[in-house]
């Protein structure tokens, strides 16, 4: 009886320690939002909660919260800045097009519709992964969409995971604003980062096998020699 009440009270224990982390850095968030008048300080605070959930699903949860999620708002601070912009300029770019050419009546434009369209498709597809990307991977910022479009195109399953994961949260938040707070942006962040963990993963795996494969076929083709 000892035993099942230890074993109880530790899942317990983690299960709040779980909440209590999902709060803090959801306060840690909305503070360095404000710290950086939002306008500036969104995308800082946004790409670094993903950084600090990746830290988690990767394991890492003894590391001081606070000063980490500082460390990194300010380490990428302008190149967090510089992509989030530049995705919010683009989708705009592409609704503009996309209602322009909406009501087409001529050949020209409507093909220009198809394919305002398609780009905004892949748009969409691209922006879930621009952060993961950034965190997950050392590269220069202007490979970051690239590697985010090839990883939305080469897991659609996970695209589709990751959809579904925003339009539940937006219901849920429709449903209960009073949860915003609180355990709103710090559980799709990790729910986002997860899914594209999968992705990053499958995508390793598949390069190892490919690797795998290569390595074999330049063996055998010694031997035959």
């Amino acid at each position: 009886m000892m035993f099942l009440t230890g074993g109880y009270m530790g899942k317990l224990n983690t299960v709040m320690e779980w909440i209590a982390r999902f709060f803090i850095v959801q306060l840690i968030w909305i503070l360095f939002c404000i710290i950086g008048l939002f306008v500036g300080g969104v995308f800082p605070a946004t790409f670094t909660m993903f950084a600090i959930c990746r830290k988690w699903i990767n394991k890492q949860t003894e590391f001081p919260l606070f000063r980490t999620f500082w460390k990194l708002y300010r380490a990428s601070f302008f190149k967090a800045n510089i992509l989030g912009w530049v995705m919010v300029a683009t989708g705009f770019s592409l609704f503009y097009y996309f209602q322009l050419f909406r009501g087409a009546n001529d050949t020209i434009q409507l093909v220009l519709f198809f394919v305002v369209s398609a780009m905004s498709i892949v748009y969409l597809m691209t922006i879930m992964f621009v952060i993961p990307v950034f965190v997950h991977f050392d590269i220069k910022l202007a490979n970051v969409m690239k590697y985010a479009v090839i990883t939305a195109i080469s897991n659609p399953i996970q695209v589709i995971s990751m959809a579904a994961v925003i339009a539940i949260f937006s219901m849920i938040m429709i449903q209960f604003p009073g949860l915003f707070p609180f355990f709103s942006f710090s559980l799709l962040a990790y729910s986002l980062m997860w899914l594209a963990n999968t992705a990053f993963v499958s995508m390793e795996r598949r390069v190892s096998k490919l690797n795998g494969t290569t390595r074999v076929a330049e063996i055998a083709s010694n031997e035959s020699r």
